[in-house]
């Protein structure tokens, strides 16, 4: 199929990444000034929520809407007893835009291999890649680039990290894990731009920090390891003064963070959560321009 698809941070170009993350925070000013662009004008966007969470979903229903997109909300599952080439099919009649949040990375690739929809991944159990791009788009906006920036994920081995050490493969970042050697990502030492560590000092390394919540099912043991790694103010004061951290929400406190963490002048979350709304409106603006296109060439 020739659908244009944001899945994996790293089956995008570098350029369209910078174009999507720019374009985003151009629509952050339109944003906050009520003057958003009606350049999704007439847009069909599907929404598939398989896995639980707000604020994915909502920033493309809100955001969709701002552009002038009608986006509705489908009781349809990738993982139901329907085929995903069925349920592409169907949905290929209606839609030019399909978001889904679904648990297996590999269903949403299959489904995404038999459309000409563009196909948006707001969450896999594998990777993030929306989430991520938020991050990233507000870096840029507070740095002016990407060249160089250490971005020290603090967290196991899951879909958040997979998606950062995704933008290590094709942008010029440096990505560290530091967690207990248990929750290691595999083979981290052969992959590119990418390192692991249980040191937890080498936080202050970092330009940018990011902590994901616990996993569920570990071990008394393993646990109290985990509270090692908390990120408390403590930590926080060890790193430069403009070291920026973001807590991949939701944040339990007293647990991966402290509350007096959430309250340092390095925690930038709120800010950078803020362009997680930007940047899916910039990949929806670019993905429904590449399906125009094709479309009028077909």
């Amino acid at each position: 199929m020739n659908s244009v698809n944001l899945i994996r941070i790293d089956a995008m170009d570098p350029d369209t990444i910078e174009k999507i993350s720019l374009r985003a925070i151009e629509l952050s000013s339109c944003w906050q000034n009520r003057q958003m662009p009606e350049t999704l004008y007439n847009a069909r966007v599907g929404l598939i929520e398989e896995l639980p969470g707000w604020r994915n979903p909502a920033a493309i229903s809100l955001g969709g809407a701002a552009m002038g997109a009608h986006v509705t909300h489908l009781n349809a599952q990738l993982e139901g007893s329907e085929s995903v080439e069925d349920l592409a099919s169907f949905l290929e009649n209606w839609f030019d835009i399909i978001a889904i949040r679904t648990p297996s990375l590999n269903k949403l690739q299959q489904f995404s291999a038999v459309t000409n929809m563009s196909v948006i991944n707001l969450r896999t159990h594998s990777n993030h890649p929306c989430e991520i791009l938020g991050d990233l788009t507000y870096i840029r906006h507070l740095r002016g680039g990407w060249d160089g920036i250490h971005v020290v994920v603090i967290g196991s081995d899951a879909n958040i990290l997979r998606s950062w050490i995704e933008a290590a493969s094709v942008l010029p970042i440096k990505v560290t894990q530091i967690a207990p050697p248990e929750l290691f990502v595999p083979y981290g030492d052969i992959i590119k731009n990418f390192n692991v560590t249980d040191d937890k000092s080498l936080i202050e390394m970092a330009d940018v920090i990011v902590t994901d919540c616990w996993p569920s099912q570990v071990s008394n043991r393993l646990k109290s390891e985990l509270e090692k790694y908390r990120v408390d103010k403590e930590l926080l004061s060890s790193c430069d003064a403009d070291t920026v951290f973001i807590p991949c929400p939701p944040v339990t406190r007293g647990k991966e963070v402290s509350s007096d963490a959430m309250l340092d002048k390095r925690c930038h979350v709120k800010k950078a959560k803020a362009y997680l709304l930007h940047v899916q409106n910039a990949a929806m603006e670019f993905l429904y321009k590449n399906h125009l296109n094709s479309t009028r060439e077909t």
